[in-house]
């Protein structure tokens, strides 16, 4: 798994954070977690918060757009979060709610092949 230098999210790249290749292919979308979770979604895969018993919903949610993520951040960014480009089967998006902005998975067994991650670090401030 790749870690890639965030690109700067401006207006003039639409807020995204990972080069047009990943932000334009259909079977990549994003996702952001606290850094400290990394090694557990490396090991055990993406898990919903009622799985992981930090809240009701039951899916997991993934951005068609890096941007997407940091629509779900908020403007200030209180600790270390990495933002995940994951790649889908085009068979498992069958299996997925797709909503116009990002997608939801609640089958468990349908976990992406991570491709790499960039960091915001604490401290980071969307304008």
């Amino acid at each position: 798994m790749e870690l890639w230098e965030v690109i700067v999210p401006a207006e003039a790249n639409e807020y995204c954070m990972f080069i047009d290749e990943l932000e334009n292919d259909p079977l990549v979308f994003f996702h952001a977690a606290p850094l400290r979770h990394k090694s557990s979604i490396v090991e055990k895969g993406f898990q919903s918060a009622a799985i992981l018993g930090v809240g009701e919903l039951q899916s997991v949610s993934y951005a068609k757009k890096s941007s997407g993520c940091l629509a779900h951040l908020g403007c200030n960014i209180s600790e270390d979060y990495a933002v995940f480009a994951v790649k889908f089967q085009p068979q498992e998006l069958d299996r997925v709610v797709n909503n116009p902005s990002d997608i939801h998975v609640y089958d468990q067994s349908v976990q992406p092949q991570i491709l790499g991650y960039c960091v915001l670090n604490a401290g980071f401030n969307v304008v």
